[in-house]
Formats: C-alpha cells, sequence, structure tokens
C-alpha cells in the first residue's frame, strides 16, 4: 500500500500481495473512512483498488477506483455528525441500497446520503467520486439533505459538478492563495445546489435539527463572547450558512442573535465585577463590549444599577 506525499494523496494495493489485499486496505480504510468496509471481493477476482483524496478547507474530496466488490457505508456520527457524503459515479456502475431504496448508479450519476448504513455493490471495473462536506453549509443551499437521500440525480443534471470535480483530480493544485480552499468549496458546494435544483427551497428548521443547530450557535457564542465583531453575520459567515437561518434559529429561542450575546456578555461583566476584583473598563472589554457608554447603559438597564455600584456590593 503506497501514498503519495504530493498535493494528492495516493494509495494503492497493487504493492501489497494478493492474499493480503482486503485486510490492508480495509486497516488503511479504519484510518481514513472508517464507515466504509469492503465485505465481499467478487469471486475469483484479483482485489485491486486505487484512490487518491485531495481536500479544500471542510470539503473532501476522494476517487475510488475498485475492481468488483461489495462495501458496507455505517453510520458516521460519532466520527463526523454533521457531515453528508455526496457520490458521483465517474464509471461503470453501482448499485446501492440506502433507506430502503435501490438505485443504480451510471457513469455521470450522483446521489446524496446522510449518516445512515449504505450497501454499495460495484460492477467489473468502477470509478466513483466520493465528497464529504458540512451539512450546515449544504442546508444553506439545499434545505434539509436529508429530504434528498435515496433521489438519484441524472447525468444531465450531475454533469457540471462531475466535470468539474474531474478537473480539479486531475491537475496538481495551484499555488496556494489566501481564500482559496474556501473558494474552491463554495464552487463544489454551488455545483450540488444546480446537480439538485429541481428541490423546494429550503424550508425553517425542523424540530430535531433546530434544537442541534441551537446547541451549536450557543457554542459558538460562548466560545467567542470576547470577540466584538460576534453576531449573526460573524455566525453565519463561520457555520456556513446564510444569516436568515441563523436569525431563525434564534427565533426558535424567543430571542434574536444580537439579544442572545447581548445577554450572555452582561452576565458573563456580572460574574466578573462580583466582588470588585477587575476594573470595569477591562471586565466590559473583555467580555466583548467596544463601547464602554453602550456597556454601561445595557448593564444599568439589565440589572438596575450600574457597573460600579454591582462590583462594590
Amino acid at each position: 500500500m503506497t501514498a503519495s506525499a504530493t498535493t494528492i494523496e495516493r494509495f494503492c494495493t497493487d504493492d501489497v500481495p494478493s492474499s493480503e489485499r482486503l485486510a490492508s486496505w480495509n486497516r488503511l480504510l479504519s484510518e481514513l473512512h472508517r464507515e466504509h468496509v469492503v465485505v465481499a471481493p467478487k469471486p475469483g477476482v484479483v482485489f485491486r483498488r486505487v484512490m487518491l483524496r485531495r481536500s479544500y478547507g471542510d470539503v473532501a474530496i476522494t476517487w475510488v477506483e475498485s475492481s468488483a466488490a461489495m462495501v458496507k457505508v455505517q453510520p458516521w456520527d460519532a466520527a463526523a455528525p454533521d457531515d453528508t457524503a455526496v457520490v458521483v459515479q465517474d464509471a461503470g456502475m453501482t448499485d446501492s441500497v440506502v433507506a430502503s431504496k435501490q438505485l443504480r448508479l451510471h457513469a455521470g450519476t450522483s446521489t446524496l446520503n446522510t449518516p445512515q448504513p449504505v450497501t454499495l455493490v460495484y460492477g467489473e471495473t468502477t470509478r466513483s467520486i466520493l465528497l464529504k462536506l458540512p451539512t450546515a453549509r449544504l442546508a444553506a443551499r439545499v434545505g434539509d439533505p436529508a429530504r434528498l437521500v435515496g433521489t438519484l440525480a441524472g447525468a444531465s443534471d450531475a454533469a457540471l459538478l462531475t466535470s468539474f470535480l474531474r478537473t480539479i483530480l486531475a491537475g496538481e493544485a495551484p499555488a496556494h492563495e489566501p481564500g482559496w480552499d474556501e473558494a474552491i468549496s463554495d464552487v463544489v458546494l454551488d455545483l450540488i445546489a444546480i446537480t439538485y435544483r429541481h428541490r423546494p427551497a429550503a424550508p425553517p428548521p425542523a424540530a430535531p435539527a433546530s434544537e442541534r443547530w441551537q446547541r451549536t450557535v450557543r457554542e459558538f457564542v460562548e466560545h467567542h463572547l470576547t470577540d466584538p465583531e460576534l453576531g449573526a453575520s460573524m455566525l453565519a459567515r463561520r457555520l456556513g450558512v446564510s444569516p436568515r437561518y441563523v436569525q431563525m434559529v434564534f427565533a426558535g429561542m424567543a430571542t434574536t442573535a444580537s439579544g442572545y450575546i447581548r445577554e450572555r456578555r452582561l452576565e458573563h461583566a456580572a460574574q466578573l465585577l462580583a466582588g470588585g476584583r477587575h476594573a470595569i473598563t477591562d471586565v466590559a472589554y473583555q467580555v466583548g463590549f467596544a463601547d464602554l457608554s453602550y456597556f454601561y447603559r445595557s448593564f444599568r438597564k439589565r440589572y438596575g444599577i450600574s457597573p460600579k455600584r454591582y462590583a462594590a456590593r
């Protein structure tokens, strides 16, 4: 099993004895794609696999060429609960069973899967491209990706996506420039949205998704509370969703992004001021208030007394 040190990682079974290839490959998958397990190469066929991997920020692209085999894909919640997988058939044929639906992927077609079991049966010679990408960023473009599980996108619908993926896998990465990875990942996500454009626009978050997003935004706010730039725009940009989606999540918490952030900053300020050990100006800037007068007004409105009197109690 070999891997190159170029901009694209390359793995191949050719340098492994045929009797050891399956076990060797599954050991590799346990490190790189631990939800994938090759369970049954076709009888009488020498098992062979080649894999190329390249990542652009939080979007991972994997190209696989495989001899005939069956592969089981287990749920990947423990490893990456907020990822979605998109598969593009590059050549050959794959039979897929996902969400009790049977699909047959021919060259150029595409399908999508969220964390759940999948069975794949590869034809005689199969090449496929696997994308792993953040569900949040995809949801901002296509709505809830779970609605697309078991949907087969035809070759004409997926043509732009397939062509772009083949192009970036075929060549060396250009000299790295600021924002390059984010730009490429945005193009990939936009092309997936084009591929599934016949689906309805994103609805408001469903209850389970809303609860998950509420936890996500609360945790993000806690980790970035001292950043004066923290707000709906920053949350949207860093989480890969639209500002409107962020506001809908806070609306489900009966508040707004600015209201929630201000409340958490004031609560944190009150904790620091208790006992009079910290200077008021230092506390204001420490919790993310860039405007000292605004901090005084907000604190008095929230607690009924000035920060100075609160610290002196």
